[in-house]
């Protein structure tokens, strides 16, 4: 009988002791720099929001893919495509494959590189961000 009752105290010793423990996960969202965008144009910046709001990943993944190996692609169309790839592809794959299209494309600028690197943690796996830092760094 007093194990019982000694058992039944510590039980509620025990969470009141210890507490309560919440783990919360947070994505981090880097805040778009406040200001007046350049546009250039040749409509590319419509044509990534044209992009960004096709149904499947593999159609805007593949439509962000033909606009990073464009020529001339202005710095503000850059910056522009690397938040619409960051905000509107899921798959970690689809990401590396346009920011790497991009970053091999002969007018990748300082401005796309720095919308990149500022937003790199946002890439889950760290061979991914070994690969495109690695990639930056050789340009």
């Amino acid at each position: 009988m007093r194990r019982v009752l000694l058992y039944s105290m510590m039980v509620p010793a025990v969470f009141w002791l210890t507490g309560c423990t919440v783990i919360v996960h947070e994505q981090k969202r880097h805040p778009r720099m406040p200001g007046v965008i350049c546009v250039p144009d040749d409509g590319t910046i419509e044509e990534i929001n044209a992009a960004g709001k096709l149904s499947f990943e593999p159609s805007r993944k593949d439509a962000y893919e033909r606009i990073a190996r464009r020529p001339g692609l202005s710095d503000a169309a850059q910056e522009h495509l690397v938040n619409a790839v960051f905000d509107n592809l899921s798959f970690e794959p689809s990401k590396r494959d346009v920011l790497m299209a991009l970053i091999s494309n002969p007018c990748f600028s300082p401005a796309g590189r720095q919308a990149i690197l500022t937003q790199l943690d946002r890439l889950s796996f760290e061979p991914t961000k070994s690969e495109i830092l690695e990639a930056i760094s050789r340009r």
